[in-house]
């Protein structure tokens, strides 16, 4: 089984606090070079910006049932 990694992702707007909105989990790598190896996730920019466009169209399109707080803003 290939390793891997999990990168809990915290959105914060403004002055409230943090919110866990999911996990990345992603593959890592390893490459030989001269000085030994190197480790990496390659994955990383694709992942967290589709992580990021799932997330903020969850924001703007609600689902039927999502109950949205009963003081909340205009």
């Amino acid at each position: 089984m290939p390793a891997e990694i999990t990168l809990p992702v915290h959105i914060r707007v403004g002055d409230h606090p943090e919110t866990h909105v999911g996990d990345l989990v992603l593959p890592l790598t390893a490459t030989a070079t001269e000085g030994g190896l190197r480790i990496g996730i390659e994955e990383y920019r694709t992942q967290m910006a589709a992580f990021l466009r799932a997330a903020a169209d969850a924001i703007e399109n609600p689902s039927e049932d999502d109950e949205e707080a009963t003081d909340a803003a205009p």
